[in-house]
């Protein structure tokens, strides 16, 4: 059986999220909105909407190589995923992850472990 988060972990994680984002002075100086970068939907898909960084951030930082510049997004946050896990009680989670930005999606599963695991699936 398959462990959906609930509405409450849900709100935790987009709680976590946004603290990573204000945290993050790269993050906010490249922020064009302040609306959610990372938000946690159906409890079990990531969206990151890449819309809210400014346009000179997108040309300098994502448009090139957009699927690298989502890897690396993942791969910034997952500690965050990892503590939020392990404060959950989860050994590991699997994740949608979405990556929007205007008319470009990019999308994959994450197996996150709370203790150091990580697996890409195809």
């Amino acid at each position: 059986m398959r462990v959906i988060l609930n509405l409450e972990q849900q709100a935790s994680f987009n709680r976590i999220m946004r603290g990573w984002v204000m945290a993050n002075d790269r993050i906010q100086r490249g922020m064009q909105h302040n609306g959610d970068l990372i938000v946690l939907v159906d409890g079990n898909t990531i969206c990151f909407n890449l819309a809210n960084f400014s346009k000179a951030y997108r040309e300098k930082f994502i448009l090139n190589n957009f699927e690298l510049y989502c890897t690396q997004l993942f791969l910034a946050v997952k500690p965050q995923i990892q503590v939020f896990l392990k404060n959950e009680g989860f050994r590991s989670y699997d994740f949608q992850c979405v990556f929007l930005l205007q008319d470009m999606t990019w999308s994959k599963m994450e197996k996150v472990g709370s203790y150091g695991t990580n697996l890409f699936l195809p």
